[in-house]
């Protein structure tokens, strides 16, 4: 098909060359020969009449025109994959689709497990991959790279200051957040003051791909300067690290309880004033929302949020 002169076929090779910056690599990546491709880029360059890939050094590098093509050329072939995708009806038993999720390790024991249950009976055909939780999240929901985040309303969780407008979100649940120390504390008793909180040293959960530093982090985060000695990116192995010591963290109330009765820890309540209420949200990009399938996942994710 032609528009304006142009061979809307060519459209997925650009997309392979901008992104690629190497011809053969682009080839792979589009199932084409490197001749195919080569002759590919050579009509592209005859039609926007710019050399696009140009070598510097042993490298292949965008030209200005390049640079500028990227962005909307990936927001095209995303619009007409969502055109040729979307089904006037979508049958969750007979439905082959895969859907990729990215979700918080501490959200996962009491959402995929209900999730999957019921993919399993209403919509065999149906494959879900979950990735781990990364500051990248919504950057690879406007990509298009995943289909559903699951993340903390605050973006400031994520280093930025807002989510995307593209992005649509829903509410799943509050999230209380408590403390744990080790069952033998020499310091913390029943209850933990303000004072033991900021003194004592602290264990913190950095979101994987956050490139800020950590005292920065909790000073957007809390206004606060805390003494943090243990940083890791897995919420859910944090109580396994504070039994025997002096150390104090935040954990989700839901995850603390659960291991309390098998690890030496007590949970506390937060000195008030320290974190405000979170809850967890769902976000996906605004593309997808005529997609029924994709509606049909959100919906499932919501109705089992809902459950307790």
């Amino acid at each position: 098909m032609r528009l304006n002169r142009f061979d809307l076929n060519l459209l997925i090779a650009l997309d392979a060359l901008l992104t690629e910056k190497n011809v053969t690599r682009a080839g792979e990546r589009v199932f084409l020969s490197q001749p195919a491709m080569s002759a590919a880029l050579g009509k592209l360059r005859e039609y926007f009449n710019d050399p696009l890939l140009v070598r510097v050094g042993r490298d292949l590098e965008l030209t200005a025109r390049g640079l500028i093509l990227v962005e909307p050329v990936r927001e095209m072939l995303m619009h007409v994959q969502v055109v040729l995708g979307t089904q006037a009806v979508f049958d969750a038993p007979s439905a082959q689709r895969s859907f990729t999720m990215m979700v918080p390790d501490f959200v996962v024991p009491w959402l995929m497990p209900r999730v999957l249950q019921r993919l399993i009976l209403w919509a065999p055909g149906v494959r879900i991959q979950v990735d781990g939780w990364s500051a990248d999240g919504p950057a690879r929901l406007v990509n298009a790279e995943i289909d559903l985040f699951v993340t903390l309303d605050s973006p400031r969780i994520l280093g930025l200051a807002h989510y995307p407008d593209s992005l649509c979100s829903a509410q799943l649940r509050p999230l209380r957040w408590v403390c744990v120390v080790s069952s033998d504390h020499p310091v913390v008793g029943d209850e933990l003051t303000r004072e033991q909180f900021l003194s004592l040293p602290h264990i913190y959960v950095r979101t994987q791909g956050d490139t800020h530093a950590v005292d920065e982090n909790v000073r957007n985060q809390l206004h606060l300067k805390l003494d943090i000695r243990v940083t890791t990116d897995n919420v859910l192995e944090v109580p396994f690290m504070v039994p025997g010591t002096p150390l104090l963290a935040m954990v989700p109330e839901s995850v603390a309880l659960q291991l309390a009765g098998c690890l030496g820890i007590k949970v506390l309540e937060i000195p008030d004033g320290i974190l405000p209420p979170r809850r967890v949200d769902l976000y996906w990009h605004r593309r997808n929302e005529p997609d029924l399938g994709h509606t049909w996942l959100r919906s499932l994710v919501l109705e089992v949020s809902a459950m307790r």
